[in-house]
């Protein structure tokens, strides 16, 4: 049996582990995915991808691909429920009503790219900065010990080899061997109802004309479900639900029988149906009791099953693989302790909870059984993925203050400690057109016009912690040397400092601590080793 090693050993390579993967190499960590199926997902699954999620791509040279695949679909943006395709429309709504107006949050935009088409780019990303993916490669067993993990993997052939690694990333979905396999737990509401994702291809050309739907909900006498179709108009999904209580199961759905229902949901007997593939999966309110065990870190659907409805599985699983990632780099490179990962679980656990609340939220919403508390209790798209707050975790909280709500309107803001640092639009263009654009590799410091002396400061913390921390002055003028400038004078309003204060923003563009006032001069360097120790769980 051969054995290798690699820092990060990552199972599964659908969404989330892929996504690790690139976020890992990102920071140059070297890292080994292995997926049991022989390539990426050949169902379409998840369709829709926040700004948020966006932003993260374009940290990590993504987003242009991924746009650049998605824009067939920039005008499926109505959702609607009908009695077929070619049938009564019983109401119409367009996805992210108002999102031309989130210019001053965000420069990405929703994403609609079914998950077969992001999966290969990603792939490609992944590759191309070194990480190793292994297709067709199951994991067989593991073992960890204060070191690391040993595990046990089988390749196409059947032949195991043994693989160390420092730290295993779990991304193998709801049924997850790895978290099983530790023992751990998950709560919540459990499985509210079971479901069969159909792919089929068929021609919706003369049904549809010139509309164009990114969810169509559809109940008739033969078929309750959703469907969508894609950009070429010759593919689509439906899922619908069975009932085994009711005597129901997988075994029903028959080609005959799945045929039989697009159809119906189409509403055309002279539209022609293939059935390509089934794809059997629970709607379902769980979290895992725990992120972290040892040396496993658990992600996405294996870490949290979020209802599908309001579409924030997979953008939450990808945000949890950015959180995670700049930390292992980190721990991993002996900038940080430890105790860094921990915060992992601190930070992003308490949003699955609320993230698969929501979902849950979202489909008594949409079946129009939400009760008045209910209602009341749903956020918005952008508030759910935009407005999170954590509530402990790696950043410094400022003394005296209110802790926020684990989530707020992203608008109301202010750069506070823990939350996403505020979007401003700089000059000069070519140089960094956003203060997005400035984050995603380290630390960055940022000051406003009267805070020239935090260069000093920031360069003497960096050198005495030993981590990268990149300076830049926000003036409101144009500069010769071409650093930002901030000509609309936004960026302290936004950040909630003076001219003379400072913003410290992690490397997954989370704000970690601020001097809103600037302080003493002589007091900066130290404020600001004691903030990165405290970060870095040094």
């Amino acid at each position: 049996m051969t054995t290798s090693d690699t820092p990060v050993l990552i199972v599964g390579g659908s969404l989330v582990g892929l996504s690790t993967a690139v976020f890992l190499a990102h920071h140059k960590v070297p890292c080994t995915v292995v997926e049991r199926h022989p390539s990426t997902s050949v169902h379409p699954r998840a369709v829709g991808y926040y700004p948020r999620t966006a932003e993260l791509l374009r940290t990590v040279g993504v987003e242009e691909a991924a746009k650049e695949a998605a824009s067939g679909f920039e005008k499926h943006k109505t959702r609607a429920g009908v009695v077929s395709l070619a049938g009564e429309v019983l109401f119409s709504k367009e996805e992210l009503e108002g999102g031309d107006e989130l210019s001053d949050l965000t420069p990405s935009s929703l994403l609609l790219l079914p998950q077969d088409r992001l999966e290969p780019i990603l792939r490609a990303r992944a590759e191309k900065l070194g990480a190793d993916l292994r297709f067709g490669t199951e994991l067989v067993s593991f073992e960890q010990d204060d070191d690391g993990v040993t595990a046990v993997l089988r390749d196409a052939e059947g032949a195991e080899s043994t693989l160390r690694a420092g730290y295993l990333v779990a991304a193998d979905g709801p049924r997850s061997t790895v978290r099983e396999s530790l023992g751990i737990a998950r709560e919540g509401r459990g499985v509210l109802s079971r479901h069969v994702s159909i792919a089929f291809g068929a021609d919706f050309r003369a049904v549809l004309g010139d509309r164009r739907y990114s969810v169509v909900h559809v109940k008739n006498d033969v078929v309750t479900g959703i469907l969508v179709h894609d950009d070429t108009l010759t593919e689509g999904t439906l899922i619908v639900g069975y009932d085994p209580d009711k005597g129901e199961s997988l075994e029903d759905f028959t080609d005959a029988r799945c045929a039989e229902l697009v159809s119906a949901a189409i509403g055309s007997d002279e539209v022609e149906v293939t059935v390509r593939s089934r794809f059997p999966w629970d709607m379902a309110e769980l979290v895992a009791e725990t992120f972290v065990q040892g040396r496993v870190l658990i992600t996405g659907d294996a870490a949290h099953q979020i209802p599908p409805t309001g579409g924030y599985g997979a953008n939450t699983g990808i945000a949890d693989a950015f959180n995670l990632a700049w930390k292992l780099a980190l721990v991993l490179d002996g900038t940080a302790g430890s105790g860094l990962l921990r915060t992992y679980e601190e930070e992003r656990r308490p949003v699955g909870v609320y993230t698969a609340r929501q979902g849950s939220l979202q489909l008594a919403m949409r079946s129009g059984t939400a009760t008045e508390e209910q209602r009341a209790a749903t956020d918005d798209a952008m508030t759910v993925t935009m407005g999170q707050a954590y509530r402990s975790g790696a950043f410094v909280p400022e003394t005296g203050a209110e802790q926020l709500p684990l989530t707020s309107d992203p608008r109301t803001l202010r750069g506070e400690p823990g939350t996403r640092a505020p979007y401003v639009v700089l000059e000069p263009e070519g140089a960094a057109p956003a203060t997005l654009d400035l984050f995603g590799s380290g630390f960055v410091l940022m000051a406003g016009q009267d805070g020239g002396s935090w260069a000093e400061a920031a360069e003497a913390a960096a050198a005495e912690v030993g981590v990268d921390l990149a300076f830049h002055r926000v003036t409101t003028t144009a500069r010769a040397d071409g650093a930002p400038a901030d000509s609309e004078d936004r960026w302290a309003a936004a950040y909630g400092v003076r001219a003379d204060g400072a913003v410290l923003v992690r490397p997954d563009g989370i704000v970690a601590w601020r001097r809103p006032d600037g302080g003493p001069v002589g007091d900066r360097r130290a404020a600001l080793v004691a903030a990165l120790r405290r970060i870095l769980a040094r």
